[in-house]
C-alpha cells in the first residue's frame, strides 16, 4: 500500500472530478482511506439511502485503516508542532505511522508535519 486518501480527494472523486477520478482509478489497488475519512464522507448528505449505500460499497473497496494507541501518539507529537484540527491529525498520523503518502490538495492543513504528500491537482505532483 502507498497512499492514503484525504476526505477531499475522495470527495472530488464523488463529484465527478476528473483528477481525482483519474488518480483512484489508476492506483485503486495501493489506495486507502482512515476511519476519520470513512466517517466524514458519509456524513454529508445524500439524496438518498441509494446513495448513501453506494458511496459506503465504495468506500469499502479500499483498506480502511482504524485509529490505534500509536496513531493517538503520533497525533500528541503533531500537536506539539502544530495546532491542527483532530479529524486532519488523525489522517496524517494515520498516514505517518503506516509509511503512506497522504494525498490531498489541501498541503497547507499538513505543512511542518514531517507526512509526505502529494497534491495530484499540481502537474508537477504527476
Amino acid at each position: 500500500m502507498k497512499y492514503l486518501l484525504d476526505s477531499n480527494i475522495i470527495i472530488y472523486h464523488l463529484n465527478g472530478d476528473q483528477t481525482a477520478t483519474e488518480f483512484i482509478r489508476k492506483n485503486i489497488d495501493n489506495c486507502a482511506i482512515s476511519q476519520i475519512t470513512y466517517i466524514e464522507v458519509l456524513s454529508f448528505d445524500f439524496k438518498d439511502e441509494n446513495e448513501r449505500a453506494e458511496v459506503r460499497e465504495f468506500l469499502e473497496l479500499l483498506d480502511i485503516f482504524d485509529t490505534s494507541k500509536a496513531i493517538a501518539i503520533q497525533c500528541l507529537k503533531n500537536r506539539k508542532n502544530r495546532k491542527i484540527k483532530i479529524p486532519d491529525n488523525l489522517i496524517a498520523s494515520t498516514a505517518q505511522k503506516n509509511n503512506l503518502t497522504l494525498v490531498t490538495r489541501n498541503t497547507d492543513d499538513f505543512k511542518n508535519l514531517n507526512v509526505k504528500i502529494i497534491n495530484i491537482f499540481e502537474v508537477s505532483a504527476l
